[in-house]
């Protein structure tokens, strides 16, 4: 605490360094001329606004506007906003000035639900009758950090984004969760448009087990304007997958001067073990580059972004305490240590991504866009420690033993294109979009057990195959307001949405996954398969899609000055569950400038994706088993297969959810917003994955089957969340002096289980059971009820005066539960971020500090610590990396 006082000094040093007596109290009136940038028309009835001061104006018949402000606004940077039904809205930061200040704004042409989530109505307000989080470029690049998911975490308290390690894929392709919920009960859009999923489904014990996402992080922070984030269930308006809320990226477009940006960084620090051995470390070192660039193509324009990452990765792990080469030689022998890998694994990743829109015909009352992108990025993380005294290893190919690695390379692809435009009134846009994901598994480092003790025929690198996903999407999207008598125009939206995906096993190269024959080094029947990951095997193998057609009614309007209602409608069809229909009404009632109040219920869905009806393969699960950690093969089935089928399994069928949100805003001044909203979400039929089917009679049905353990996809559990959401902003009016604004955000959020699914009548009597939800085996119940925080909250201050700035980010992230076999509370942590920065003409210098006090989570206890190497929780909500230190240029031209 005592740091944490002298880093808030520090900052209150710099405040009062840099900042003035205020400058006399006179006037500012903002004025300008509003066109459209295609042709430089003046546009009559634009909304010009400042939101922060809650000034509004409308352009006259010349396009022109008169703006006057608060008296004493005379200095400081203020965001200026400009909208007109059908055009996309301009949100620009302007510098105030004693008198008269112009600011000519040019409007694009663009149309539909791409700009704002949460409502079709063009030029809706910007606190609407749901919760919406609109988050800046400047805000996603104050954070420091350059994943795109760490950045919202540090923005967003709701958002959650542990980082996991030692789970295979998904330390590479990590889950976020939004309210606590699922990584895929989360709809992520891109310029309105829907996203495509991840190939990978997490099944390992981390956040998110028996799910699979959007994985954010393959978006360059770069390409980003800004992120939407709609915190109400949106499944009436947007389809499957919004019972948590929705996502929403939108692409920097138009012209922008090219920008770079180089940033170099590293983790700096000291921790303790299980044990209580001090250790130092220096590594994580980071190089990222990153610029983008907005310029005229014809009579449109192309935006263009691209990121490069080297992160050498992290490791907490500490030092193994188990005899290593024979019996007796604990601590006392020649294998390095730490000789496990606990922290963030190595990455090198390559991202791009464009947008491009360009009228059409000399009209221009139509334009065709398009947006995509691609990125390839490889990782390498460790699995857990082969001992020269364990049977999976061969001492003639591994003296010392060895840590088997998985270097996966992810591929992610997409591309969007539409035409878009208006016609009697009709705003209309039709497009279709494509997105690939394929993570393929490249083992390194290990050996195939059965294949015997010499190289060759055994060999240390394999291919343990691929998983593949594509999603194609059409949509026809209609909207126009239509006068009904009401305080304002009714705003109707309607669409149709076609769309397929497609899900792939590839099987890995024989020797990754075979049984060759050989005894292990003790004579017993040698573990099959490349160590670490056993690839996947013919049997395992998939190539199956589905179809789904969407259909949708969405209006709102202003039915009296005060009341502004909403009312949603969609039906699905798919051609493997068959049909849904969901609903939705939002109500916002403002009877003052100052003050208003708004709530929402609505229905929603979640289709099972592709991966949970048809992932299949048999993997190598450390579970804790008589108090010894030991390696079982645990194999996942699909609920059609004849293993599941005897296990009790059956088919999945869609989650349900009711959603049910209220809250106000309150403006007490101009410069001061406070905004609350409670919310209960009931999803029924939650799609999890069963515990781990293990020991005596199932190891006698399962052995023949090439496996000693099974788990399936199953409708297990009804869940009941609640929670609340807070935030409040202040700006300070510091007249010449600069500016300083505060602002803050709090999440309670709470899930219990409302019903469980009784073990199947098949497996009564087999010790084992389908969810563990009874203490102390219960595992499961945590992941989903005390697993993530609780509560979260963000205190960010920021300064800002001519050419210097810096910014505090105060993080707090409550108490959470252990996903081990042994329960353990983790206690609350205040994590705190420090950056400031100097502009020097085109030049920005830049100093971070992520985690200035070096905080850590506490630490596992022994029980857990697999023999002192698992030092912290892999669920932690803000890792276990300690304090990163960076600094970075940027330069625009």
């Amino acid at each position: 605490m005592r740091n944490r006082v002298c880093l808030t000094g520090i900052f209150v040093l710099f405040f009062v360094a840099f900042a003035g007596p205020a400058g006399a109290q006179d006037s500012t009136v903002m004025t300008g001329l509003v066109t459209t940038k295609d042709d430089g028309l003046s546009l009559p009835a634009a909304t010009v606004s400042i939101p922060a001061l809650n000034v509004s104006a409308t352009t006259d018949a010349q396009g022109r506007y008169s703006l006057p402000l608060p008296p004493g606004r005379t200095s400081g940077t203020v965001e200026l906003r400009v909208t007109f039904a059908g055009l996309s809205p301009v949100i620009l930061q302007v510098r105030l000035q004693p008198g008269t200040v112009t600011q000519d704004v040019a409007l694009g042409l663009t149309f539909s639900e791409q700009i704002t989530v949460g409502s079709r109505a063009p030029g809706a307000e910007a606190q609407k009758a749901v919760p919406v989080d609109v988050i800046s470029a400047a805000q996603l690049q104050s954070t420091g950090v350059t994943e795109t998911m760490q950045a919202i975490q540090a923005l967003a308290p709701s958002f959650n984004f542990p980082r996991p390690t030692v789970s295979d894929g998904t330390d590479a392709v990590r889950p976020a969760t939004l309210r606590g919920l699922g990584p895929d009960q989360v709809l992520v859009l891109v310029n309105g448009k829907r996203r495509h999923q991840t190939a990978l489904i997490h099944i390992n014990s981390t956040i998110g087990r028996g799910s699979t996402g959007v994985d954010l992080n393959a978006i360059p922070i770069s390409a980003i304007e800004r992120i939407e984030i709609l915190r109400d269930g949106a499944a009436a308006q947007y389809g499957s997958d919004a019972i948590a809320g929705v996502i929403n990226i939108v692409l920097k477009s138009g012209v922008s001067r090219p920008n770079v940006s180089l940033r170099l960084g590293g983790n700096v620090g000291s921790f303790t073990e299980t044990e209580g051995a001090d250790r130092r470390f220096r590594d994580g070192g980071a190089v990222d580059a990153s610029g983008s660039y907005g310029f005229k193509l014809g009579g449109g324009t192309l935006s263009i972004a691209a990121e490069l990452r080297d992160n050498k990765g992290t490791n907490r792990a500490g030092f193994d305490t188990r005899d290593q080469l024979r019996a007796g030689d604990a601590k006392t022998n020649q294998v390095q240590q730490p000789n496990t890998h606990w922290g963030d694994g190595k990455e090198r990743d390559v991202l791009t991504f464009a947008n491009i829109e360009m009228p059409l015909f000399d009209a221009k009352t139509s334009s065709f866009y398009a947006f995509g992108g691609y990125s390839r990025r490889t990782s390498s993380a460790g699995g857990n420690f082969r001992r020269a005294l364990d049977a999976t290893d061969w001492p003639t190919i591994y003296p010392l033993g060895f840590l088997p690695l998985i270097e996966p390379v992810i591929v992610d692809g997409s591309v969007a294109a539409g035409v878009r435009g208006v016609k009697s009134k009709w705003f209309w846009d039709f497009s279709g979009e494509f997105g690939h994901n394929r993570l393929d598994y490249y083992i390194t480092n290990s050996l195939n057990v059965s294949l015997g003790p010499t190289i060759p025929p055994n060999h240390t690198d394999f291919y343990s195959g691929a998983l593949a996903f594509d999603q194609f999407v059409a949509n026809a999207d209609v909207s126009r307001g239509v006068d009904i008598g009401l305080a304002g125009p009714l705003n109707v939206a309607m669409g149709l949405e076609v769309r397929r995906e497609r899900y792939e096993i590839i099987a890995g190269e024989p020797d990754s996954y075979r049984n060759a024959g050989f005894l292990n080094q003790f004579g017993g029947l040698a573990a099959p398969g490349a160590q670490v990951f056993p690839g996947f095997r013919p049997g395992n193998a998939v190539n199956t899609s589905r179809s789904n057609v969407g259909a949708y009614i969405d209006t709102e309007g202003d039915f009296t000055k005060m009341l502004r209602l909403g009312f949603a409608g969609r039906f699905e069809h798919y051609t493997d569950f068959g049909n849904t229909a969901d609903g939705k009404v939002s109500a916002r009632f403002q009877p003052d400038k100052r003050f208003l109040v708004r709530g929402a219920v609505s229905t929603g869905f979640r289709a099972p994706s592709l991966g949970q009806s048809y992932f299949s393969a048999v993997s190598t699960n450390f579970i804790l088993l008589g108090g010894v950690f030991q390696p079982v093969e645990v194999g996942t089935f699909t609920v059609s297969s004849p293993q599941a089928r005897v296990l009790g399994a059956t088919d999945l069928t869609p989650e349900q959810s009711r959603h049910f949100t209220g809250g106000f805003v309150v403006n007490p001044t101009p410069a001061f917003e406070i905004t609350t909203d409670v919310y209960r979400i009931d999803i029924a039929d939650r799609i999890v994955l069963s515990d781990n089917f293990t020991g005596g009679r199932i190891t006698d049905l399962l052995t023949p089957l090439g496996a000693s353990g099974a788990r399936f996809f199953t409708n297990a559990i009804d869940t009941r969340t609640t929670g609340v959401d807070v935030t409040a902003a202040y700006t300070f009016d510091m007249a010449s002096s600069g500016n300083f604004r505060l602002s803050s955000a709090y999440n309670h959020n709470k899930t219990a289980l409302v019903r469980v699914l009784p073990t199947p009548p098949a497996l009564v009597g087999f010790e084992n059971t389908l969810f563990s939800s009874i203490p102390p085996n219960d595992i499961e119940r945590r992941r989903f009820t005390c697993a993530q925080p609780q509560d979260s909250f963000r205190l960010n201050g920021e300064f800002t005066r001519r050419h210097f700035g810096a910014n505090v980010h105060e993080n707090l992230y409550g108490k959470y539960c252990s996903l081990e076999a042994v329960d353990q509370t983790y206690s609350a942590s205040w994590v705190t971020d420090f950056e400031t920065f100097y502009r020097a003409g085109a030049s920005t210098l830049t100093f971070g500090i992520q985690n200035a006090f070096n905080k850590f989570p506490d630490k596992m206890i022994p029980a857990v610590a697999f023999n002192n190497i698992r030092t912290f929780p892999r669920n932690s909500p803000y890792g276990f990396n300690g304090r990163f230190l960076y600094g970075r240029i940027s330069y625009r031209f």
